[in-house]
């Protein structure tokens, strides 16, 4: 069930007021305390950089086993393995509008969960899943490091061909004997990420000149290979006249 911080009180009128602020410094203790313990029928939570935070023990769900919603920000040293931020319930999603993440849910602002991506169990790098993608995860532990973020499990191949934005950025034409070997900077659909430069089409080139995309937004398609690498099918190029 959707674990939040405790809610503070608030009061205008005496003895209200500062029964409210004796309640609130405990509410804020409880919030922030990483030795909280939980009486019989709750579990308490402590997440690096979100506080703790107070729940009903559920007979089907362990108490070392909760669901989390986190984002990719960056890809760590080992493989499988990124940093990311923890979004907090509650979500405020409309069933009439077009779903656009966070839908309302409360970003933690720092990188405090360590992301292990099960699907590249035993691969090398690079890392597969994108930059600011969302996904959910098992909260199975924390690390050891100075500032312990909490551990993150998820299940995800990675996305097999998606859309990107391209920017040529290397390579020649193609002549009556040769095919062009242009070469791309790669984004994310809306150009926030950079997905990689100097990146040659993987899909074969017939022998001669090739007109690539010059105006913004030029659109193409990626996918990623086996070994983790990033692959460019499409840049939009055409055959030359």
């Amino acid at each position: 069930m959707p674990q939040t911080p405790l809610p503070e009180w608030s009061a205008r009128d005496e003895p209200w007021r500062e029964i409210a602020g004796q309640i609130n410094r405990m509410v804020r203790q409880v919030n922030t305390d990483a030795a909280l313990l939980a009486g019989r029928g709750l579990t308490a939570t402590r997440l690096a950089g979100t506080g703790a935070a107070l729940a009903a023990a559920r007979g089907d769900c362990p108490p070392g086993l909760r669901m989390l919603v986190v984002r990719i920000t960056a890809a760590e040293a080992g493989a499988g393995k990124y940093a990311g931020h923890i979004f907090s319930p509650n979500c405020t999603a409309q069933a009439s509008t077009a779903l656009f993440m966070p839908e309302g849910m409360l970003d933690s602002a720092n990188n405090n969960a360590l992301i292990l991506n099960l699907a590249e169990n035993g691969l090398a790098l690079p890392n597969r899943l994108l930059e600011g993608s969302y996904h959910v995860g098992v909260h199975v532990g924390v690390t050891s490091e100075s500032t312990p973020r909490a551990i993150v499990l998820v299940a995800d191949p990675g996305p097999v061909l998606f859309p990107v934005q391209v920017t040529q950025d290397g390579g020649s034409d193609g002549t009556a004997s040769y095919p062009a070997s242009w070469t791309y900077a790669v984004f994310v659909l809306d150009r926030s990420v950079t997905l990689g430069t100097q990146v040659p089409l993987a899909r074969p080139r017939p022998v001669g000149s090739m007109i690539y995309q010059t105006g913004e937004p030029a659109f193409g398609l990626a996918f990623v290979d086996a070994a983790g690498a990033l692959r460019l099918w499409d840049a939009g190029e055409v055959p030359a006249a």
